[in-house]
């Protein structure tokens, strides 16, 4: 796997981590609220089979434009 690839799956993993809590039983959210989250979240872990990474042209810097992100819910 190359580095930008990782680099893609290292910030996905952080943003599925920042928004964990919006699917624990307790959490404060209307069913619907709830289920934007879900959305969002499937829509995180799908970005490694549908985007193409890339990285900078230093070779070394991730490229965040290369990717297509999720619209995190409000």
């Amino acid at each position: 796997m190359a580095t930008a690839e990782i680099e893609l799956r290292r910030i996905r993993n952080e943003m599925l981590l920042g928004c964990d809590w919006t699917q624990l039983p307790n959490a404060p959210l209307t069913d619907e609220k709830k289920k934007e989250w879900e959305t969002y979240r499937q829509a995180l872990r799908d970005l490694p089979s549908k985007s193409t990474p890339k990285l900078l042209s230093n070779g070394v810097m991730f490229d965040y434009d290369s990717v297509t992100w999720p619209t995190k819910p409000s």
